[in-house]
């Protein structure tokens, strides 16, 4: 069997874990002859040379978000040009919000809808009937191998964060699904589903030993939508990672309705450097319309507590919430201001597929490889045009121009 795994082309870039997942599972698990499985990513290589290559095999999969959804289905679709027995499969976030739509495509195949390595497994081995695989989640997280990253080649983007940020950086998933429900976020939920499954805090810190040992990282990032979705997980990791003697620095989003005074404590004392927390609006009511399930209050004694402790702040704001005012606006704007954070996000809402705002209709008329969260040239609300959203995110990064994350740095 010939095989590639295909992380389409983006314009910024992270390390595929879940291609390195599918990966190791399928080296582990397939019975039969994996004489080539190959890894590309759009970001390093270019589409003519996966074109090339993938025409040859026999299998071809593609992970994708919204924005990867068009270049990843025109490659498909050269490919199935070239050679119509060659066999395309697709998932991630974007298939598994809307397969049927996918599905229709003349270059796909397959479809999976969630998580895709005994998905992609069953597929290989025949067991799958139709275009749509419905893969149920895992239970017990731990029964999965660790992501494979020679596969997916980690040393490439190891070197591009050194270059970039001046150390090694990589990424590790701890849990998969989330408990929250904010409408503008599918939170994971596509893939990973609502209920929060963790690793053991053995497992999560047997793959980090790993990264620091061969891979030689500087600073580690948990890829989790939010770490703090169990307390007594997050605990119990801070407290191992010191009886380990792991001292790699690292950072995670967090929850701000979950956090508290202690565990930013002993999150520092297990060398946590930074925390990113999704703060949205400062307006108490469109908090709670976008059921984001935090207060104000609540945001305010996070950043209070994790400057108290010596933890780096990064806080995430949104304009274009449905019925964000102009007075809401600013509301976000003076809470922004009180919390001092270290570094600043603005992002315009983009109703993405799988999120609570989405419509068919914007399938029928946005282009999703021109957007993302920090801009479109589509939404607006009732309050504002799409232009004045983009006047409010250019009036807070202004604000705030010398704390800008790395995405907004040099617009």
């Amino acid at each position: 069997m010939k095989i590639a795994l295909v992380r389409p082309k983006f314009k910024s870039v992270w390390e595929s874990l879940s291609l390195g997942y599918v990966a190791s599972y399928l080296k582990k698990h397939y019975k039969g002859d994996l004489e080539d499985l190959l890894f590309f990513d759009g970001y390093f290589d270019s589409d003519e040379k996966i074109l090339n290559t993938c025409v040859g095999l026999d299998f071809v999969g593609f992970s994708c978000t919204s924005p990867q959804m068009a270049g990843a289905l025109d490659l498909a679709c050269k490919i199935k040009t070239e050679n119509p027995a060659v066999k395309t499969v697709f998932g991630g976030h974007h298939p598994s919000s809307l397969p049927q739509q996918v599905a229709r495509s003349f270059c796909v195949d397959k479809v999976v809808v969630g998580e895709g390595e005994r998905a992609m497994l069953e597929i290989l081995e025949g067991k799958w009937v139709g275009k749509v695989a419905q893969s149920l989640p895992f239970e017990d997280l731990d029964e999965l191998p660790f992501p494979d990253r020679t596969f997916i080649e980690q040393e490439r983007t190891l070197k591009l964060t050194e270059k970039n940020d001046g150390e090694r950086i990589a990424s590790v998933l701890s849990g998969r699904g989330c408990p929250f429900h904010c409408i503008f976020c599918t939170g994971d939920r596509d893939v990973f589903g609502p209920k929060a499954r963790k690793r053991s805090v053995k497992n999560v810190l047997d793959e980090i030993e790993q990264l620091v040992d061969y891979w030689r990282i500087d600073f580690l990032k948990f890829a989790d939508a939010e770490i703090n979705t169990s307390i007594s997980w997050l605990k119990d990791f801070c407290n191992q990672k010191q009886i380990r003697k792991i001292t790699v620095p690292w950072g995670a989003n967090v929850h701000a309705r979950m956090m508290y005074q202690d565990v930013l404590y002993s999150m520092k004392t297990a060398n946590c450097r930074e925390i990113w927390v999704g703060v949205e609006s400062g307006s108490r009511r469109v908090l709670a319309e976008m059921n984001k399930g935090v207060t104000i209050e609540t945001i305010e004694n996070v950043f209070k507590w994790a400057r108290a402790c010596g933890i780096r702040t990064r806080a995430y704001f949104m304009t274009g919430f449905p019925t964000e005012t102009r007075e809401d606006f600013e509301d976000t704007l003076r809470l922004a201001e009180r919390l001092d954070a270290d570094v600043y996000g603005m992002t315009i809402l983009c109703p993405f597929p799988g999120t609570q705002l989405h419509s068919e209709i914007f399938d029928e008329t946005v282009d999703w490889s021109t957007t993302d969260e920090y801009t479109n040239d589509f939404w607006r609300t009732k309050h504002f045009t799409n232009e004045q959203l983009k006047q409010n995110q250019a009036e807070f990064m202004d604000r705030f121009k010398d704390r800008l994350c790395w995405r907004q740095k040099d617009d």
